[in-house]
């Protein structure tokens, strides 16, 4: 189960927010084969929630957001925070539409979306810490105030609770994800956190919902 780390520490210093894609890519597929980002349970997670080493969540709590929206029949959701990046072979709007705070976690909740002329590469292990994760386990929450780095939460085996099997996924031009994960939760104080998304960037000072 992963703990937060140092923001100050060598790990904390990872830029993994500039590191390019990781794992190969599959061929282009159409609109209709494209396969629904799946979400792991949340079972006893932990991601470290203070400097105390804590944040736990009992029982199971699944992350509603994670899944493909089919264009044209999601209903418009807020954007806080949002970047357009060329990546995966064409050009993505990035929006970041929430960070809700749980008693112990706080999920996040963002999308993806192709709005370039040519379909993407497969996202495999784009937004992965690790080749062969294809999930969003590479993406990180940074408390600068603390000078603390949130990793995914993990399941009991584990796992990264948070949106998956991502190796399936490619974007039509227009086509958007949204995607999900888990972290412990800051301090109460807390109200705002810097989003590091691989391949993407950084979307600093994201508030707390």
């Amino acid at each position: 189960m992963h703990e937060n780390s140092d923001l100050f520490s060598p790990e904390g210093r990872e830029d993994l927010a500039t590191s390019p894609p990781r794992g190969g890519k599959t061929s282009r597929r159409g609109a209709a084969a494209l396969a629904a980002a799946t979400v792991l349970l949340l079972a006893g997670c932990s991601s470290g929630g203070d400097e105390e080493g804590g944040g736990s969540a009992a029982g199971s709590a699944e992350p509603a957001n994670g899944g493909k929206v089919d264009p044209g029949s999601a209903e418009a959701r807020e954007t806080i925070a949002s970047q357009d990046v060329s990546t995966l072979g064409t050009d993505l709007h990035v929006a970041v539409h929430s960070l809700a705070r749980g008693a112990k976690t706080v999920e996040l909740t963002f999308s993806v979306t192709n709005t370039g002329d040519e379909a993407s590469d497969s996202l495999w292990s784009a937004f992965a810490r690790h080749a062969g994760s294809y999930d969003l386990s590479g993406v990180e929450l940074v408390d600068t105030a603390n000078g603390r780095l949130h990793l995914t939460a993990t399941d009991d085996e584990g796992a990264c609770v948070c949106s998956g099997n991502l190796n399936t996924v490619d974007l039509d031009p227009g086509d958007s994800l949204l995607l999900s994960a888990t972290f412990g939760a800051p301090p109460e104080d807390v109200e705002s956190l810097t989003v590091r998304i691989p391949t993407v960037g950084s979307f600093d000072n994201v508030p707390l919902g």
